[in-house]
């Protein structure tokens, strides 16, 4: 490979990464969308059996109107403002979706999820976008 080359293939990888979400990112993203709740989502989800794809089990820790934990690999640092759900699912520094989920009437909650933008700021099509089903395991 001659230094043309390495150096185009190296400002492609410069650009990339830097285009690349963040939990700075999405953190005052994250804490805007924060308010009142009576809803407690600490404890065991299931994305498994609901509409979209099967993203694996959730593990959340609910701290007043924001909460935290895992779902399937992705790490989740979410918001909660009445009946919504705010997720941004990490894996290292990279946020690689963010989602919008509303309160079912059976206690789960559904939306939408987006890769590598922040959903509400999202300017992709209905398209772009994929579907997650929350439902409590357990009590």
């Amino acid at each position: 490979m001659n230094f043309k080359n390495i150096l185009l293939a190296g400002l492609i990888a410069l650009t990339l990464s830097a285009c690349a979400l963040t939990r700075s990112d999405t953190k005052p993203w994250l804490d805007s969308q924060a308010g009142k709740t009576s809803d407690n989502i600490s404890g065991k989800w299931t994305t498994y059996g609901g509409a979209g794809a099967n993203w694996g089990e959730a593990n959340f820790i609910q701290d007043g109107s924001s909460f935290y934990g895992t779902l399937g690999s992705y790490y989740v640092d979410g918001s909660i403002n009445g009946d919504h759900l705010y997720l941004a699912l990490s894996s290292g520094k990279k946020v690689y979706y963010t989602a919008r989920l509303n309160k079912s009437p059976d206690g789960g909650y559904a939306g939408k999820v987006v890769e590598g933008a922040i959903i509400d700021q999202s300017s992709r099509s209905d398209s772009g976008y994929s579907l997650m089903t929350l439902r409590r395991l357990g009590n």
